[in-house]
């Protein structure tokens, strides 16, 4: 597949980074990922053990894990789009780290790593909606995706909508149980969601 050099071509003209050829030898001497098979089943059983523990510094090392794990593309071209976004939000060119990461997502729309991360951008640079449409293609990817819950919840809090926000905290901490912090987090809104109803 093929995808625009423009953006590439002005990063690298703006910031003096590494060469093109240094940065794909550093991707291509990464890991080789697992087998989308095996790699699905490490995470069906990542997912399990973090429902399963209650135990909040054992949960929040897997919890850390599948969030790796999720941010971690089998794309090689895909991992090096994200890695120049990086570095261009890094070096204040945050237009040209949205340009990557939209590049990222048209080479592979239906991996999960550059939609969370320019998610993640949106976020940032407080564009909510368009932030909350790349998180409801992470979860239309990944409903268990931990990370986009949490950032989906906490928009819906800053919008004004803490209702649906605890529906997904709820949704949220029925896969992360030993989550004590969103747990008191729910208790507390809910008790002042009760206070206005009376």
């Amino acid at each position: 597949m093929r995808f625009s050099v423009l953006p590439v071509l002005a990063f690298i003209l703006l910031s003096g980074t590494a060469s093109f050829a240094e940065e794909m030898a550093s991707v291509a001497d990464q890991q080789a990922p697992l087998s989308n098979e095996s790699e699905a089943a490490s995470l069906d059983l990542l997912f399990s053990s973090l429902k399963k523990t209650r135990d909040a510094d054992e949960a929040a090392t897997i919890a850390a894990r599948i969030d790796e794990d999720l941010d971690y593309s089998d794309s090689a071209t895909v991992r090096l789009l994200i890695a120049w976004s990086d570095d261009a939000r890094n070096q204040q060119h945050p237009a040209a780290a949205l340009d990557f990461l939209s590049e990222a997502i048209a080479l592979d729309p239906g991996d999960p790593a550059g939609h969370r991360k320019r998610a993640q951008l949106h976020y940032a640079d407080h564009n909510y909606h368009k932030s909350m449409d790349d998180l409801q293609a992470v979860l239309a990817l990944e409903p268990r995706d931990i990370g986009s819950l949490a950032l989906m919840a906490t928009i819906l809090e800053q919008s004004g909508r803490m209702e649906q926000a605890l529906a997904v905290w709820r949704h949220y901490l029925e896969i992360y149980p030993a989550d004590r912090k969103v747990a008191a987090h729910i208790d507390a809104e809910d008790e002042k969601l009760a206070g206005k109803r009376i």
